[in-house]
């Protein structure tokens, strides 16, 4: 009898461990992935430099952490986000780029970026202001001289997204507002017409080679 009754104990022991097994491993699973959620942090904006290249003046938004998601087009009117109170800059035409899943301040709430607007003197980029950063979502307007074509670029190491903005010289191939660039060189299309010339010498040359092989095949069949 002791012997059934120890059987049965150890019977529903052993169920009761396999059954809350499960249980014990969907919670270590999800306090894993709290644990990772928490890991993963907001790509931190921490600088933002110009400069001055030949065809093109660049702007370089260089981030802590992963690149964020760009948008950058050209806009009739600056807002402020959440004011929206027009933002007015140097320059005849103005672009906005928006960076989403990115911040401009660190966790204690410090701009990681200073200043904030400034004028870099450049031939087309008149003037940079940061617009807005609430909520993960950071905003840039660039005042430029006029409309022109740029092009956007994703760099690493370290995270970069640049902005090339063309100065508008006519050896850089043409580009569309909308941020695309035409590959190639400065508007001239390749030659695809005759050489007559070319063809006329290749000619000559290869009578003069005919004439010397026969000549020197009569030399060998002389006796």
């Amino acid at each position: 009898m002791r012997v059934r009754v120890t059987l049965v104990a150890t019977t529903l022991a052993a169920a009761l461990v396999l059954g809350a097994a499960p249980a014990i491993a969907a919670s270590s699973s999800s306090a894993a992935s709290r644990s990772s959620a928490k890991v993963v942090t907001i790509p931190e904006l921490v600088a933002v430099r110009t400069a001055h290249h030949p065809g093109f003046d660049r702007i370089t938004f260089e981030f802590k952490g992963a690149r964020p998601t760009a948008s950058v087009g050209y806009v009739s009117q600056l807002t402020e986000d959440g004011s929206s109170k027009p933002v007015h800059l140097a320059g005849g035409a103005a672009i906005e780029v928006v960076f989403h899943g990115a911040n401009a301040h660190d966790e204690q709430g410090t701009p990681t970026v200073s200043p904030r607007r400034f004028s870099p003197g450049l031939p087309i980029l008149k003037e940079v202001a940061q617009i807005g950063d609430f909520e993960a979502v950071v905003s840039y307007g660039l005042g430029v001289d006029h409309r022109t074509s740029f092009k956007v670029l994703q760099l690493s190491g370290p995270s970069r997204i640049a902005v090339d903005i063309s100065t508008g010289s006519s050896s850089e191939a043409g580009g569309s507002t909308s941020g695309g660039s035409t590959p190639g060189g400065g508007g001239s299309l390749p030659f695809t017409g005759s050489n007559t010339r070319g063809l006329l010498f290749t000619g000559l040359t290869m009578t003069l080679v005919g004439v010397l092989v026969l000549a020197l095949a009569r030399k060998t069949r002389t006796p």
